[in-house]
C-alpha cells in the first residue's frame, strides 16, 4: 500500500520523530505479518515493530500496534508502511474528527431534535427517554432496550449502553429488529473502542436509506474506516451522503469532512480539497466547518 501521507508539521521533523518510534504489538486476532529482507515472519503479541518496518494483515485478521501514545489499528488485509501509518493516525487524531460519530448521540436519541426547537415543544428528548425508562424486571421489548440503551448513551454510559444493545440483539425476533438491533449493537461497539466487532456488526447488513438511523450508520463506517486506514472502502460508504441531495446538511457535511481526509490519506489532494471545501460550505460556522478550513490550511 503506496501512499503520500500530507503531515501537519514540516516534513524534516515528522521524519526525524517517526523514524525513531518503535511500535509494539498489542493485540492480534488472525495473522499479522512483518517483511524481514523480503521475507515474512509471524508477529505476536507484544513483538516490537520497528517505524520503518512493512507489515501485513491477513484475511479476517485485525491488529493494534501502539507506541504508547498513538494506536494504529487495522482491520482490512493488505500491506502497511509503518511509518505512513503512524504519520497518517496522527494527523486524522489532530484532525477534530473523533467526535463525529459521539456528534450524532443527540440526533439518535432525538435530544439535538428537541433543542433546536422553541421551548414550548414540551420535554426534552433526554427527560423523556429517563422518564420512561424500563425496570429490569425481564421481558422488554427490543425497542424498549434500545430506548434504554440510548439513556445511557445520553448519560455517557457508553459501555453499559453497548450490553443493553447487546441484550436487544439478542432478543430480536424479525428483520426489522434485527437489523435496527445490529447497528446500535456495533454503535455501542465503535464507541467502547472495538473496530473490529462494529465492523462485522455495521456491515453485516449494511446502511439502509429506509431506517431513520441511515446516516449515523453511514457516518460511524466511514470514520472507522478512516481510522483504520481503509480510505477506499470509506469513500465508497460516505458517497451515500456526500452524493445524496436530500440529505440533512449536518450529516452530509461531516460525510463530506471525513471524505475529505480519506481523499488526503490516499494522497489525493485535488479531491481532498474539493471534498473539505464543501463540507466548510455546507453549515458554515459548525465545528465541522471549523476542522475542514483548518484541514484545508494544511493542504
Amino acid at each position: 500500500m503506496k501512499r503520500n501521507i500530507l503531515f501537519v508539521i514540516p516534513l524534516l521533523l515528522v521524519a526525524t520523530v517517526v523514524m525513531g518510534q518503535e511500535f509494539t504489538v498489542d493485540y492480534v486476532d488472525g495473522y499479522l505479518d512483518v517483511d524481514d529482507s523480503g521475507s515474512w515472519y509471524e508477529l505476536y503479541i507484544g513483538d516490537p515493530v520497528g517505524a520503518s518496518d512493512t507489515v501485513r494483515l491477513g484475511q479476517d485478521s485485525y491488529a493494534e500496534l501502539s507506541d504508547g501514545i498513538i494506536t494504529i489499528k487495522l482491520t482490512r488485509p493488505g500491506t502497511y508502511a509503518i511509518s505512513e501509518l503512524s504519520a497518517s493516525a496522527r494527523r486524522t487524531e489532530s484532525s477534530g474528527i473523533g467526535g463525529l460519530v459521539l456528534g450524532r448521540i443527540g440526533r439518535l436519541t432525538g435530544q439535538q431534535d428537541q433543542q433546536e426547537q422553541t421551548a414550548a415543544g414540551g420535554v426534552r428528548a433526554s427527560e423523556a427517554v429517563n422518564q420512561n425508562q424500563p425496570t429490569w424486571a425481564g421481558g422488554e421489548s427490543v425497542d424498549e432496550l434500545i430506548q434504554n440503551g440510548l439513556g445511557l448513551l445520553n448519560q455517557g454510559e457508553f459501555q453499559d449502553a453497548y450490553w443493553v444493545f447487546q441484550e436487544a440483539y439478542d432478543y430480536a425476533l424479525d428483520d426489522d429488529e434485527y437489523a435496527k438491533s445490529l447497528f446500535y449493537y456495533g454503535y455501542g461497539a465503535a464507541l467502547i473502542g472495538s473496530p473490529g466487532e462494529a465492523f462485522d456488526l455495521l456491515e453485516e447488513v449494511g446502511p439502509d436509506p429506509d431506517t431513520d438511523y441511515f446516516a449515523d450508520h453511514v457516518i460511524v463506517l466511514g470514520q472507522l474506516l478512516i481510522e483504520t486506514f481503509a480510505y477506499e472502502d470509506a469513500i465508497e460508504y460516505l458517497a451515500l451522503l456526500t452524493e445524496d441531495t436530500g440529505a440533512e446538511k449536518g450529516a452530509q457535511q461531516s460525510a463530506l469532512l471525513l471524505s475529505g481526509l480519506a481523499y488526503d490519506g490516499l494522497g489525493d489532494v485535488r479531491l481532498a480539497r474539493q471534498y473539505l471545501e464543501r463540507s466548510r460550505d455546507a453549515v458554515p460556522e459548525s465545528e465541522s466547518a471549523k476542522i475542514a478550513e483548518q484541514l484545508l490550511g494544511q493542504l
